[in-house]
């Protein structure tokens, strides 16, 4: 029984639910459609109750470094008052009308603005871990991702000139050409190897949903 109900159960339910789901996108029509719509929503619930779960572990766990005396209870801090008052914000918003105007300023002045200063920052180690690299192992493809990097980050600088013309031209391209086929092969591989995991766990091979 024990063995049904950790194993057997668990994946039946899972096989079933991914075997009715892709019946659904493969067979558009009744009552296949029917099903397979249910089957998605019941997913956008689960995935907002974990999504819940995961935010108060987040706060269980950086409380609990509050409470230590271990290193990084400022960080902690900061995250556990920010992401309090996201929730604050963003609940309010969306329930009053009224406050929507609090809530706009908060992304407007405080995440967006976050947000770019995190991807400057990647930029940045990104370029100086390229320069790193080629001091200790030299090649084209160092090269090409040096090239790369400051293409793009000198496109960005607003310069004068005839400089800032070409070097915005040369980005702008760069970015819808090279960077764009990277992405998509990239994007490619995203999706195969997410239908790989997903026929796994409809075949019954992967069982991430029951005990081993």
């Amino acid at each position: 029984m024990e063995r049904f109900t950790k194993r057997i159960l668990p994946t039946a339910i899972a096989v079933g639910a991914g075997v009715l789901t892709l019946l659904g996108y493969l067979f558009p029509v009744e009552p296949f459609i029917t099903v397979r719509d249910e089957m998605v929503r019941w997913a956008v619930i689960v995935a907002a109750f974990a999504f819940i779960l995961g935010f108060l572990n987040i706060l269980r766990v950086h409380l609990g470094r509050l409470a230590g005396r271990g290193a990084g209870r400022g960080y902690s801090l900061v995250l556990i008052v920010t992401a309090l008052v996201s929730l604050f914000v963003t609940s309010a918003g969306l329930a009053v009308d009224s406050a929507r105007r609090m809530s706009d300023w908060w992304f407007g002045n405080v995440l967006y603005p976050l947000q770019a200063a995190a991807a400057g920052l990647v930029a940045i180690v990104l370029a100086f871990s390229a320069f790193r690299l080629l001091r200790h192992r030299r090649g084209v493809e160092v090269l090409f991702f040096l090239a790369a990097a400051l293409i793009v980050l000198l496109g960005t600088i607003p310069l004068p000139g005839v400089l800032g013309t070409a070097l915005a031209t040369l980005r702008q391209w760069w970015m819808e050409v090279p960077a764009m086929a990277g992405m998509r092969g990239f994007l490619i591989g995203v999706g195969l190897g997410t239908l790989l995991v997903g026929l796994r766990v409809i075949v019954g091979i992967d069982r991430p949903h029951s005990d081993v």
